[in-house]
């Protein structure tokens, strides 16, 4: 939902060259990457935005491989306008990135990142909360009923997800 949900925010804005920063997609240690991907991919379909190959970009975890990944996407012959990185992190390495190429955010490039992060505040970064906190007890608390016998069926909870709009998104320029 996440994917689809940051995708979105940027499609109603306008944007229409939208790339996708991320992790290895076929990692097992970190199977959230493939969900956002799949959000990114189902919102573009439902809003006839073709997807351009060119704008996967997959990679190491990390600021400093974000920043290398999003100069090889702003490099491109066509460029896009905005920027989903799958994480706060990543995003903020494209930043950096913009920054270095004297690429204005958001007026030239627009970044979401995914996690809402501390670090995500102090750069203004629009991202995708996921309650991290909240979610954490959240599990925790459902292992201590599944150690104690509280619960004896497999169970799930769902925590809600939304944009926090900050500085990084923006229409495209015309």
């Amino acid at each position: 939902e996440g994917g689809r949900i940051a995708t979105r925010h940027l499609v109603e804005l306008g944007h229409r060259k939208i790339a996708f920063l991320t992790d290895y997609l076929d990692t097992p240690f970190h199977p959230a990457m493939k969900f956002r991907y799949q959000g990114y991919r189902e919102i573009l379909e439902q809003t006839k935005i073709p997807f351009n190959p060119e704008y996967l970009v997959e990679g190491e975890r990390g600021r400093i491989s974000a920043r290398v990944m999003s100069k090889k996407l702003m490099m491109l012959k066509n460029p896009p306008t905005a920027i989903f990185a799958s994480s706060d992190t990543h995003a903020i390495g494209v930043v950096d990135a913009a920054q270095e190429m004297d690429i204005k955010v958001p007026e030239e490039l627009s970044v979401i990142g995914y996690d809402n992060i501390r670090d995500s505040a102090y750069n203004d970064l629009t991202t995708i909360d996921q309650s991290l906190f909240y979610s954490g007890a959240q599990g925790a608390q459902m292992l201590l009923d599944v150690l104690g016998n509280r619960i004896t069926r497999p169970c799930k909870k769902y925590v809600s997800l939304k944009v926090i709009k900050r500085n990084t998104t923006a229409p495209p320029k015309s």
